[in-house]
């Protein structure tokens, strides 16, 4: 199954609302956010999010799985309107209004094998150590932006944790809440998360792009999205999918 097809892998929500708009919302894979289901949907917190935004604003929304990497570039160009589980960079918001509240947060933190994650007490600890990482993420500064340290980086988390687990490389960094449910599932057996853990969350948000036809949808999207995080339902919904 090819992970770019849009028209195989499009999902576009049942519960349709007569003339309601749809944004054409762009993601990928990244577990519990966002989970393949057999049948090639996309299932995961996120989409439960984008469920309930559905129903609360009436906006629907036709979700096409790509690669992040892309799916940020078509945001650039307004190819696509939307993107969820994103964090907000500087050069992310030149082209994408992170409509507020944010409705989630993880924390970064570094995973390994032996004696690779027990002598990590420190962010100076990474150095001379190789240190993988998901292409086109943000994970926290000076990390994402320290050009001293031995970083490789690989296209998907899944990727990530094999090679890490097989010892091609010794650590990673990713965030707790999708490496720890990741470990909760017995995936990856053998790995374990230092000690040293950066303070700075990550903290999630649903953008827009700034050349999304759309920009009058912005606001009864940020008002549903604020009666979401303010009602709880993000964390009841949220509780399902925690390790």
């Amino acid at each position: 199954m090819g992970k770019t097809s849009w028209g195989v892998l499009g999902l576009l929500f049942a519960c349709q609302v007569h003339g309601a708009p749809t944004l054409t919302v762009a993601t990928d894979v990244w577990p519990p956010f966002r989970i393949e289901m057999p049948d090639g949907r996309l299932g995961g917190l996120d989409m439960d999010i984008l469920q309930q935004l559905q129903r609360r604003s009436g906006i629907r929304f036709e979700v096409k799985q790509v690669p992040w990497g892309r799916a940020l570039k078509q945001m650039q160009t307004g190819q696509v309107d939307l993107m969820i589980g994103l964090a907000m960079t500087a050069e992310r918001a030149t082209f994408i209004d992170y409509l507020q509240p944010a409705y989630y947060q993880c924390r970064p933190a570094f995973y390994g094998k032996g004696t690779e994650v027990s002598t990590l007490r420190s962010y100076a600890d990474l150095q001379g150590h190789r240190v993988g990482y998901v292409l086109n993420s943000a994970y926290f500064e000076p990390f994402d932006s320290d050009s001293r340290l031995d970083k490789h980086g690989v296209p998907t988390e899944e990727q990530l944790l094999r090679m890490v687990q097989r010892g091609h490389l010794p650590l990673m960094i990713g965030t707790d809440c999708q490496v720890d449910y990741a470990l909760s599932r017995g995936k990856e057996a053998g790995l374990r998360k230092a000690s040293y853990q950066p303070s700075q969350p990550v903290v999630l948000y649903l953008g827009m792009s700034k050349r999304s036809p759309h920009q009058a949808l912005q606001q009864p999207l940020a008002l549903a999205l604020q009666e979401l995080v303010a009602s709880g339902d993000i964390a009841t919904l949220a509780k399902p999918y925690q390790p």
